[in-house]
This record gives C-alpha cells, sequence and structure tokens, in this order.
C-alpha cells in the first residue's frame, strides 16, 4: 500500500457518503473494506478512516496490552468500540455510519487529511480553525521535530 498523503477538500453528500480522490483510492488499492471510528483532539472531533490492514495491525497491538490497565480499557471502549466496517462501492464512494457523522459534527464540507497509515476526517470548519492553531505553533514544533531526529541518530 502506498503512503496516505496530502489534503482534500470535498462534499459528504445528503446520504452520508463520501468520494474518495483518485490519490486516496490509488493508495488504498485493492481494498474493498475500510474501517471508520471517532477520534478527538484538543477539543476538536473528527473521525479517523483505516485500510483494513492498518486496522487490523492496530487491533493487534492493542490486543498485546495489559487488558486490566484502566488506559487500554478507555481506548478500547472510545476508539476500537467505535469502528465500522465500510465497504466502499463501484464509484469509490464510502457510506459514513449516522453515529459517527453525529459524532463529528459535519456540514456538507468535509477535509480529508492523509497520515501516512490512515485518512482524518474534519469538518472544514474545525480544519481551518486547528490549522490556524498548527500554523502559529508550527516553527516550535519543527524544532522539537528536529531534537527528535537528532536523538534517534
Amino acid at each position: 500500500m502506498t503512503t496516505l498523503r496530502g489534503r482534500a477538500h470535498i462534499k459528504i453528500d445528503p446520504k452520508g457518503r463520501i468520494s474518495l480522490p483518485t490519490a486516496f483510492s490509488k493508495a488504498l488499492g485493492s481494498a474493498a473494506t475500510v474501517f471508520i471510528t471517532n477520534n478527538l483532539y484538543k477539543g476538536y472531533h473528527f473521525l479517523d478512516l483505516y485500510p483494513q490492514n492498518e486496522w487490523k495491525k492496530l487491533e493487534k497491538k492493542i490486543a498485546h496490552m495489559p487488558r486490566l490497565k484502566p488506559e487500554v480499557q478507555v481506548f478500547q471502549r472510545f476508539y476500537l468500540s467505535s469502528g465500522e466496517s465500510c465497504s466502499l462501492d463501484a464509484q469509490g464512494r464510502v457510506l459514513i455510519p449516522q453515529h459517527l457523522r453525529e459524532y463529528s459534527v459535519f456540514e456538507q464540507n468535509i477535509v480529508l487529511v492523509g497520515m501516512g497509515h490512515k485518512i482524518e476526517i474534519w469538518s472544514a470548519k474545525n480544519w481551518q480553525t486547528l490549522f490556524g492553531q498548527i500554523e502559529k505553533d508550527y516553527e516550535r514544533i519543527v524544532s522539537v521535530i528536529a531534537d527528535l531526529d537528532e536523538n534517534n541518530k
């Protein structure tokens, strides 16, 4: 599988379907099934879309964590339990389940954000606000990333 990268501003149709742009469709390859779940960052609700193989890797990783640890249980309750298996139709569209659309408070305009192994799905309004916040702190973030890179040599 090719890396999921880039950003796409698209619309969600009245039935709750999104059409994946060609770059994302190609990166997903022959994957006919994806997994979509809810996520949260700095108070913003959004969704994560995983190719099936990446979702299975995540499930396997979580299964090897201590089951009695409260943080593992919370992660499973919030993130894994909301994961929905979704099929791509012949036109490359994905129906986002109603409960996930409600959670993410989507309006018509959304943004798909390639994150390497997954795609984040944001309301355009929330993405614009968050991106502005990220931009303000970007120089500090770059210096932290540079330090991490130095520590890995």
